[in-house]
């Protein structure tokens, strides 16, 4: 009987073992995305290019490119701060690093240009003269697949304590406008959305954190272990996957 119980007992505790929280999170595998992970980026940005050439990608600490379709990233700059966008002007690529609402329009704008390349992203400068000559502004996380649509993303917040000056901030979602109409783009992921991209072939970039957001609450609740700088791109024309 004795030895009974402790059989028992091992396999209760061998069951309990089972369930812990697995340090890598299960693949990601979905028939209309594709995940891009950069290790220890923790956050993406700004994204410009395409994933079947040259892929840029602003993170938190600096910017990367990929030139295999997301299996290596090579840091081309050191910036230990995001960019929320990159301007293409000419053969100019200039890096957007504030956030402002612009008051007629009540669009969220991104601005402030510190860095350019004019080698597609490979090397980037300094650059401050002439800065007032040119406009270097873009919609912020706004995309147009076409005549028709409109995708943006909408960050979310909430008051704490009633106070709109200090706020927590909820999950963002993205919102697909048509014709006047409002609705939500589903995606099969949970965590933090930071931007939006749309390259020549309608694909759709979702810019994401390594944060994890509960889907009852909406709030942080975690982050991925390894910290990754995530890019959720879809596998065909977005247009194709909103009908």
């Amino acid at each position: 009987m004795k030895l009974f119980k402790t059989i028992a007992l091992m396999m209760v505790l061998s069951s309990c073992a089972k369930k812990e929280v697995p340090d890598v999170p299960p693949a990601f595998s979905d028939p209309d995305w594709i995940r891009l992970e950069i290790a220890n980026g923790k956050e993406a940005h700004a994204v410009y290019g395409n994933l079947d050439d040259t892929l840029t990608v602003s993170t938190l600490y600096d910017i990367r490119q990929t030139y295999d379709k997301g299996k290596t990233w090579v840091n081309v700059k050191t910036t230990h701060q995001p960019f929320y966008g990159l301007l293409v002007k000419g053969d100019s690529i200039f890096t957007l690093s504030s956030k402002s609402l612009n008051s007629q329009s009540g669009q969220l704008l991104t601005s402030f240009s510190q860095y350019l390349s004019l080698d597609n992203g490979l090397s980037w400068k300094s650059f401050y003269e002439g800065a007032k000559s040119i406009n270097r502004s873009k919609e912020y996380a706004t995309v147009y697949p076409n005549n028709q649509i409109t995708i943006k993303l909408k960050e979310n917040l909430e008051p704490i304590n009633g106070n709109p000056n200090h706020n927590s901030v909820l999950k963002s979602t993205v919102e697909i406008i048509e014709n006047g109409n409002t609705r939500t783009l589903s995606l099969p992921f949970n965590n933090q959305i930071t931007n939006l991209y749309l390259d020549k072939k309608g694909r759709l970039y979702v810019s994401a954190t390594s944060a994890i957001y509960d889907k009852n609450s909406g709030k942080y609740s975690d982050n991925e272990k390894a910290e990754p700088a995530i890019i959720y791109v879809s596998k065909q024309n977005i247009s194709n996957l909103i009908k």
